[in-house]
């Protein structure tokens, strides 16, 4: 398997730790934090529904929109 290497802004990814790295800073982020980024990333060329992002973050689970929003609101104000 190999991981690709993702850059953003001033944030490289760190497949190992499941983190955000920038400059010699580690940004780590819960778990279903980093999956839903790394979803958007992988996805970056097209729009995902909010079923298709809920169905990949949580496939056997029910779970309300507030968890996705919740989310993607932490990834964004974690830097």
């Amino acid at each position: 398997m190999i991981d690709h290497v993702y850059e953003f802004d001033s944030f490289a990814r760190d497949p190992q730790k499941k983190s955000l790295v920038r400059g010699s800073e580690t940004l780590t982020v819960s778990p279903k934090v980093y999956e839903t980024m790394l979803l958007l990333v992988e996805n970056r060329d097209r729009l995902l529904s909010k079923d298709e992002l809920m169905a990949a973050l949580w496939p056997d689970s029910f779970v309300g929109e507030a968890n996705l929003s919740q989310n993607i609101y932490d990834f964004l104000i974690a830097h």
